[in-house]
């Protein structure tokens, strides 16, 4: 039988649990220790990997308010800290690098059917730099997302791309500016790479099942050490009233028969018991949570010592419709 406290490996990385915490927003950049606190409680709470929340690597993105620029003077202080927090625990730590926006000095947000080879170059080489910050601040990972509806999202997607050079057209060609800056980083880097895929893309002509397996397939080749799978605007999926679960563990059981790298679902997940049944009624081997650590940072205590098996959490999504990383109601 398998549990949701199990020790286990989520390929290189040893974890004291299957659950693995995704961050989204950081409200409280200017209160240091503020941020410290909430680390040092979700990591010591039972968790067995933690995804920070969102790093913008561009000035002038859309979330830069939401989420701490990787060039703040304060994010290297910052990402060391909260990294030395995470080990003390022996929990590992992945850096969320993700951007909506690319911007060529005056020129804003660029469409990625007008990115210049020269951009493109530019967009691998940030990532790379991102990437090697993050090793150097202490970190165990990166996790890149081609998902949710993020820049590279829209590289990778149909219904954005239309390019007629290398970087358009099929599956491969899409997929060619990931797979070449993920290859640069698995030959020079020591660091844990997951990507966070969308399932599909509900556009008509948009991102498939079909082509997300595909392309899960090539980032397996590439050296990807694990896969989250996601969808657009995934939180409001995930409601008390609308429930896109099903869905994305059919497909998630798809995959795991397809790839032979750890793969990780979410989904609203916030019973004990309920994901515990779905460990042992699938394949399936990693859990996400986000909404439910923004509620309550420790909450796994109280579910580690059976105190409680559901979060207190509303899934209210105010949290993300407000991008806050503190909850309104608790």
């Amino acid at each position: 039988m398998k549990d949701i406290f199990d020790r286990c490996n989520l390929g290189d990385l040893k974890l004291n649990s299957r659950i693995i915490r995704t961050g989204l927003w950081e409200s409280e950049q200017n209160d240091l220790n503020a941020i410290y606190e909430r680390y040092d409680k979700i990591a010591s709470s039972g968790v067995g990997l933690v995804t920070s929340e969102l790093y913008s690597i561009y000035r002038k993105d859309k979330f830069e308010e939401h989420s701490f620029r990787m060039s703040s003077p304060n994010f290297q202080t910052m990402a060391r800290k909260i990294a030395e927090i995470c080990h003390s625990y022996d929990v590992p730590i992945l850096g969320q690098v993700e951007f909506i926006k690319y911007n060529r000095g005056i020129d804003l947000d660029i469409p990625v059917n007008e990115l210049t080879i020269e951009d493109i170059r530019k967009i691998q080489t940030d990532i790379i730099e991102a990437a090697q910050r993050l090793q150097f601040c202490g970190f165990d990972g990166i996790q890149l997302s081609i998902g949710n509806n993020f820049f590279l999202s829209k590289l990778i997607n149909p219904y954005y791309n239309q390019r007629e050079d290398d970087y358009g057209g099929d599956v491969f060609n899409r997929m060619r500016m990931v797979l070449e800056l993920i290859k640069v980083m698995k030959n020079n880097l020591n660091l844990h790479i997951s990507c966070k895929i969308n399932t599909f893309d509900e556009r008509k002509d948009g991102f498939g099942i079909e082509e997300s397996l595909q392309s899960c397939k090539l980032l397996e080749k590439v050296g990807v050490d694990s896969i989250q799978v996601t969808r657009p605007l995934s939180p409001l999926y995930f409601t008390k009233k609308l429930s896109g679960e099903d869905e994305l563990i059919d497909y998630t059981k798809e995959l795991i028969s397809s790839v032979d790298v750890p793969v990780i679902v979410g989904g609203g997940f916030s019973n004990r018991d309920h994901m515990n049944e779905v460990l042992n009624s699938t394949d399936i081997e990693f859990l996400s949570m986000y909404r439910p650590f923004v509620c309550q940072n420790d909450f796994l205590k109280d579910w580690k010592n059976g105190s409680q098996i559901q979060s207190r959490c509303l899934m209210c999504n105010n949290c993300y419709r407000t991008k806050k990383s503190n909850c309104y109601h608790f």
